[in-house]
């Protein structure tokens, strides 16, 4: 018994081998947690990108039922309520404030839909670029260039 209360000097702490361990596993867990963060941005861009493709659809089902697109909206909120009163169809709002969406009609025959993106998607940067040409803009957001924020923008089919 009396063995275990008397360590010899030098015997307490830890190995440089022990240490070394340590790091790297907390280094591991870095790198796993940093990457998830990654994954987490582009899967809201998906969903994003899912709600403006639904979008699109609700817009052409509008369209054969009034012959014309909405062009009265002026604000998202009114946008959904127009939707909502025409074909009764809920239209999702964004998550996150600072990743809005837009609706802008250009005359009853043409619209442009968009919404920020959190990740740079050259594909889908270089779609919307030969989709909205020339350039236009889409409530605060600029469909259609490489510069700036990255947006997601379709029109008619």
């Amino acid at each position: 018994m009396k063995q275990l209360f008397n360590k010899k000097r030098g015997d307490e702490g830890f190995t440089l081998i022990e240490m070394m361990i340590v790091i790297a596993i907390i280094g591991i867990l870095a790198t796993i947690v940093i990457r998830s963060f990654a994954f987490l941005a582009s899967a809201r861009d998906s969903k994003r990108i899912s709600d403006i493709r639904t979008i699109q659809n609700y817009l052409e089902l509008y369209y054969n039922a009034e012959g014309q697109y909405p062009s009265t909206a002026t604000t998202w909120p009114g946008f959904q309520s127009e939707m909502k009163t025409a074909i009764n169809v809920s239209i999702p709002s964004p998550t996150d404030p600072a990743y809005q969406y837009c609706y802008d009609a250009s005359g009853t025959t043409s619209y442009i839909l968009g919404a920020k993106l959190e990740t740079n998607n050259t594909v889908l940067n270089q779609m919307s670029q030969s989709l909205i040409n020339p350039p236009q803009p889409c409530g605060s957001y600029q469909c259609g260039t490489s510069t700036g924020s990255y947006i997601y923008c379709v029109s008619p089919q």
